[in-house]
């Protein structure tokens, strides 16, 4: 069977796009590094890939959770941790009111100390922030969640739960509401205060300190609880972290190319198209004259 010069010329381009084609993956493989190249290189590879992509971007996401949740409650410890000193403030001012020796005097010195200390605890409440957000207002968060009126606290907040997404299907509850944990140990000392102005020692020493010891006990369970929030989200940290390593390596694993194995198939492909393009200059230049002779 005889080939016409116009077959030749079209099998020759038709060999010179493939060749082309392969010296442009090999050479897209070495600058970007990557073996896959579009989904038909490796079928399983690229849709094992597109996987691990979507964990490793909801694993950032849960780092951004977590990074979240972990600075409202480290800013929620901090503000319990200084309540716990204006309690036992109050509680050694408390003592001291309830002594035989203490005149009246020193009771009523006593009673205004306690009322500054009442000031810094509606303080606390109100200005403990994780940017903008109150700390203490539950989901009513855009609003000064206190307003005190002498020895009576107002709450304006609610006792919504700000719940956050730390792992898949752990979801953590990350706020403490104002009401009643602070409203509870402003009112401890509002009674504290009171019964020091009437000079009453004997509910001072039963009741005062008792209903001080009760919120101060709520506090700390309430410390306890946000420390303990603090370390599993620690936890979970450590493990996202491992976790994103392995899915990293995993799909180096599948998409990485051997840089070396690379650059020697960009040879090999740009040789051969090379010739491919010579071959097709030669075929192209010959005329009825060259078939003739």
């Amino acid at each position: 069977m005889r080939v016409s010069t116009a077959q030749m010329l079209n099998a020759m381009q038709q060999a010179m796009e493939r060749n082309y084609e392969r010296y442009h993956l090999a050479q897209q493989m070495v600058i970007t590094g990557k073996r896959i190249q579009r989904p038909s290189d490796d079928p399983f590879g690229a849709s094992l890939g597109i996987t691990l992509h979507r964990l490793l971007q909801e694993s950032e996401q849960y780092q951004r959770n977590l990074t979240t949740a972990k600075n409202f409650l480290s800013i929620t410890e901090v503000a319990l941790e200084n309540l716990n000193d204006l309690v036992r403030q109050t509680k050694s001012l408390a003592v001291q009111a309830a002594t035989d020796t203490q005149s009246p005097e020193g009771r009523s010195a006593i009673a205004r100390q306690i009322e500054q200390i009442m000031a810094e605890v509606v303080s606390i409440g109100n200005n403990t922030t994780y940017g903008d957000r109150f700390i203490f207002g539950g989901l009513q968060t855009l609003t000064a969640p206190f307003t005190a009126s002498g020895d009576t606290l107002i709450y304006h907040g609610d006792y919504g739960s700000l719940n956050v997404e730390v792992s898949p299907a752990v979801v953590m509850s990350v706020n403490v509401q104002g009401d009643p944990l602070i409203t509870g140990l402003y009112n401890a000392m509002a009674r504290i205060k009171r019964l020091i102005e009437v000079n009453d020692i004997e509910g001072l020493s039963r009741d005062g300190l008792q209903e001080l010891q009760n919120q101060l006990n709520n506090l700390l369970r309430t410390r306890a609880e946000v420390g303990s929030k603090v370390q599993q989200i620690e936890m979970i940290q450590l493990r996202l972290e491992k976790r994103k390593v392995d899915f990293t390596e995993l799909l180096s694993g599948i998409e990485d190319a051997d840089i070396a194995d690379a650059i020697t198939r960009l040879k090999m492909a740009e040789t051969t198209y090379q010739v491919t393009l010579a071959t097709m200059a030669r075929l192209e230049s010959l005329s009825l004259l060259d078939f003739l002779t």
